[in-house]
């Protein structure tokens, strides 16, 4: 029993999964289909297609984008196999078939432009709409791992592959390190400020690899991201901005967008004590900036926070660390259980119910909900109430189920 699991209840158990069953709901209840289109409009481009955000108040909305589609898919996934009681009568594993589909719709597969081929659009497949933000493409190319994961297709594992070229030969630097915008038109790449959230893209490296045995990615791609992260990562010196986002800065307050997990998946597939040297480090330079009623500084941070330093818990369960864990868990319980209060329960509305608010620092203002916040909330409350969910954590991977 890990530390985490002998301070939950039963209830609490039951109601963090229930949560995620809510959460689950929300993407399918506002799931683009050929039941419920959106609009009226059938036989739509936007078929399987999930909601990136909703505001009640005003009925606005968008349609996900590369990273929130891929995301929701991999939630919608790990509620397919997780059982609910009887009666439950939503079909998850339909759901993320579908979103599967809009996916691969966004991978840009047009031979003519070879330095583009098997990257992933930012947000359509129509042709305007050209570019990507580099981590959100990879984030794209891990749920394309995921997809082969579950399915074992060899397409999803090929498409997977084509991402992972592309991304390691033409959406990363010479060196490795991952681009913030590219292009596909004029195949022209270029940098904001070199920060740590850039890092988590390399999930889709150590996920391909583990998905198929192959640990090819494993040197080409993920190693040298992580290599670069020992330096660029350090949080020596890092100030507290939290009202600044990726690509402002160095190290984003509260948000690292799964650097985190990245390190602890470097661990475990290269067992380099520098990789957790700085993973304690950077975790330890987190921790004070949660506040009193268990949130965090910044977009989705409580989320985010809570999902890392239960990945550090498992790290410490599965290795025999001898780190003492105490304040971990009682900041991650703070953070799940804060997490609960941002849920809508309340309003009859199919595009509402369910979600998460989110995008306001510490969860303060509830004015929109948001896939964000919803995708990472759905994967803590799953792996909190002892189920599994993959596709936020370097755990689970591999044959042995540490990698």
């Amino acid at each position: 029993m890990s530390a985490i699991e002998s301070c939950l209840t039963e209830k609490e158990k039951a109601r963090f999964l229930e949560s995620a069953y809510l959460a689950g709901l929300w993407y399918v209840n506002g799931q683009n289909t050929q039941e419920n289109p959106w609009g009226g409009v059938r036989v739509s481009a936007d078929t399987g297609r999930l909601l990136y955000e909703y505001w009640p108040m005003t009925g606005v909305c968008s349609g996900a984008g590369v990273w929130s589609q891929a995301l929701g898919m991999c939630g919608l996934f790990a509620l397919a196999k997780t059982p609910f009681p009887e009666g439950g009568g939503v079909k998850f594993g339909a759901s993320a078939e579908l979103a599967a589909g809009y996916l691969c719709s966004l991978q840009f597969l047009d031979s003519r432009f070879p330095k583009a081929y098997g990257g992933m659009r930012e947000a359509t497949p129509l042709a305007m709409h050209k570019m990507s933000y580099c981590r959100d493409g990879a984030t794209g190319g891990f749920g394309l791992a995921a997809l082969y994961r579950e399915t074992k297709k060899a397409e999803y594992l090929e498409r997977a592959n084509l991402f992972c070229d592309w991304y390691r030969h033409y959406g990363s630097d010479a060196g490795g390190w991952p681009f913030c915008e590219f292009d596909f038109s004029t195949c022209e790449a270029k940098h904001y400020v070199l920060g740590d959230w850039q890092a988590g893209g390399s999930l889709a490296y150590y996920y391909t690899a583990m998905a198929s045995g192959d640990n090819r990615w494993l040197d080409e791609g993920f190693r040298p991201v992580m290599e670069r992260l020992l330096e660029i990562g350090n949080p020596d010196g890092a100030e507290y901005k939290p009202w600044q986002w990726h690509g402002d800065n160095r190290m984003t307050t509260g948000n690292d967008d799964f650097a985190n997990v990245a390190l602890a998946g470097a661990f475990r597939a290269f067992q380099d004590e520098r990789y957790l040297a700085l993973l304690r480090k950077r975790l330890a330079w987190v921790l004070p900036m949660q506040d009193a009623d268990g949130s965090f500084p910044n977009y989705g941070s409580t989320f985010v926070c809570a999902l890392e330093l239960l990945e550090f818990l498992e790290l410490v369960k599965d290795y025999g660390l001898p780190d003492k864990t105490d304040r971990t868990v009682e900041a991650l319980l703070r953070a799940a259980r804060y997490g609960l209060t941002l849920q809508e329960t309340a309003l009859p509305d199919r595009r509402a119910y369910g979600g998460i608010y989110g995008q306001s620092s510490f969860g303060s203002i509830r004015c929109r909900i948001h896939s964000r916040d919803t995708a990472y909330a759905l994967h803590l409350f799953l792996r909190l109430a002892g189920f599994e969910a993959p596709c936020l954590s370097a755990r689970g991977w591999s044959e042995s189920g540490q990698g």
